[in-house]
């Protein structure tokens, strides 16, 4: 089946979850969650990856019956697959009124914060979620109507911070089903302060048709949520109306070209973040003997002309004008910031040492080196 491979595939490129690594999914009960939840389970059990698993459910107390049984269906699915769940309950049309946002951003606060601290309580690394490739296109097309420039154009990313900067605390709005408030709580005392929990997305560059079929290959059975056909949602009027036109009516590949050009603008905005950071490394030049670099999480390594300009500007601020650094260092150096290279070493001129540690690259002079020039 397709969708496992594709799955796996991008964990293991991008490094989505690592072995050993404690997963929490988010799942809601519907086509797509139930798709990332059986996908994870069924990959977990290989040798290379081998993470466990838990998962998590908030009831964000709307939609009545059919929120309730969503909820009845995670547990009895958690119940079936050996899979540790944690419930929640939040009243969004209370919080919305108190907190003075719209349900549906609310709703998204809600969620941030029940996870946040399930994957806490859960002793979790990472949390997935089931945004998949349709959802990407969506928000790109979402974006270029409302007007955005090219950092826009990412929609949704591989991976991000679970909150975002300026959500209100909610975590008193929400009510915990499995584990108990108190066992939460108690919990949540002994925990350090930490920043929210990576989200992880090993579904994105998987299709919505692609998510239905795996289901029906394992005669799977989720929930469906009737508001995700009412057009009269922005969202829901793209997938439903907008995108249906473009592929029938002006070009059958809109949908490939719209994920293409996320994953270039992921990629432009992770070389604009590399180039940051060099130029804060260069700063600290004159106070210390060593300029650590960033290893690119996407894309290529940086350009020779780059690395051959990071070259002449230690040169400079060095004062080793006269050493001799040519085009073939620089490509020797390039190697180093493959994001597949483990640890190594490269001698340079001059007494430098170039090394890769972890997701950083270090040039570094000894003080017989500086002797020198």
């Amino acid at each position: 089946m397709r969708l496992p491979i594709l799955v796996a595939n991008s964990i293991r490129t991008r490094k989505l979850i690592l072995p050993g690594q404690k997963v929490l999914i988010a799942l809601s009960g519907g086509p797509d969650s139930v798709a990332l939840f059986t996908c994870l389970l069924e990959l977990s059990k290989k040798r290379d990856l081998a993470f466990s698993l838990a998962a998590a459910h908030l009831h964000h107390g709307l939609r009545g019956k059919d929120a309730d049984r969503d909820d009845t269906f995670c547990r009895k699915l958690c119940e079936r697959r050996g899979v540790p769940l944690m419930r929640a309950f939040v009243d969004t049309p209370e919080l919305s009124a108190h907190i003075r946002r719209s349900k549906e951003e609310t709703a998204r606060i809600a969620r941030h914060s029940f996870l946040t601290t399930a994957a806490a309580y859960a002793s979790c690394d990472c949390v997935a979620v089931a945004h998949h490739a349709d959802d990407r296109i969506e928000t790109v097309l979402y974006r270029l109507c409302r007007g955005t420039g090219l950092a826009g154009l990412q929609g949704i990313g591989w991976s991000g911070p679970l909150a975002l900067n300026g959500e209100p605390d909610v975590s008193n709005w929400i009510q915990w089903r499995e584990p108990t408030s108190d066992a939460i709580l108690f919990k949540r005392a002994e925990l350090p302060a930490a920043a929210a929990p990576e989200v992880v997305r090993p579904l994105l560059a998987c299709t919505r048709p692609e998510i239905l079929a795996y289901l029906r290959s394992k005669r799977q059975q989720y929930c469906t949520d009737e508001t995700n056909f009412d057009v009269d949602i922005p969202r829901n009027a793209i997938r439903n109306l907008v995108l249906p036109v473009l592929a029938g009516k002006v070009h059958p590949g809109a949908r490939a070209a719209l994920w293409r050009l996320a994953e270039e603008a992921e990629v432009h905005a992770e070389k604009r973040a590399w180039r940051r950071e060099w130029l804060t490394a260069i700063a600290q030049l004159g106070k210390q003997d060593f300029f650590s670099l960033p290893v690119p999480k996407l894309g290529s390594p940086p350009e020779i002309a780059e690395l051959s300009d990071a070259l002449e500007v230690l040169k400079t601020m060095w004062n080793m004008k006269g050493l001799a650094l040519t085009h073939r260092h620089a490509q020797a150096l390039r190697r180093l910031f493959n994001p597949e290279s483990g640890a190594k070493k490269i001698d340079l001129p001059g007494g430098l040492v170039a090394e890769r540690r972890g997701k950083t690259v270090c040039i570094r002079r000894n003080f017989r080196a500086r002797d020198l020039f």
